[in-house]
């Protein structure tokens, strides 16, 4: 997979991330950051997913499915319509009345 040995390389150098830092913030150390990209190893699913995560790009971008780095996603990919009208009336609030807000939903959810 000589393919997401460069993307690898390519996007943790891209975002200035050494090899240790990736491999803190995908959960996997240096070493296994030093495999991966000279295809010593391949990562498992799961260690894939956290490393897109950590590098902010798609599995297909990793992977060569996709030349797009950074995959357009819209609101309505992610949120309902009502999710959306909430937050754009959270936003015409006031800043103490904002705080107010988000102190209640915590403490809803907890």
């Amino acid at each position: 997979m000589e393919i997401l040995r460069n993307r690898l390389r390519e996007v943790r150098e891209t975002r200035k991330l050494s090899q240790a830092m990736l491999g803190r913030l995908a959960g996997c150390g240096q070493e296994k950051i030093s495999f991966y990209e000279t295809g010593k190893s391949k990562p498992q699913y799961q260690t894939l997913v956290r490393l897109a995560n950590a590098l902010q790009v798609s599995i297909d971008y990793l992977l060569g499915r996709t030349d797009e780095m950074n995959p357009k996603i819209t609101l309505g990919d992610v949120l309902k319509e009502d999710e959306i009208d909430l937050i754009l009336k959270y936003r015409e609030l006031p800043k103490e009345k904002q705080a107010k807000l988000s102190g209640i939903a915590i403490g809803l959810s907890e």
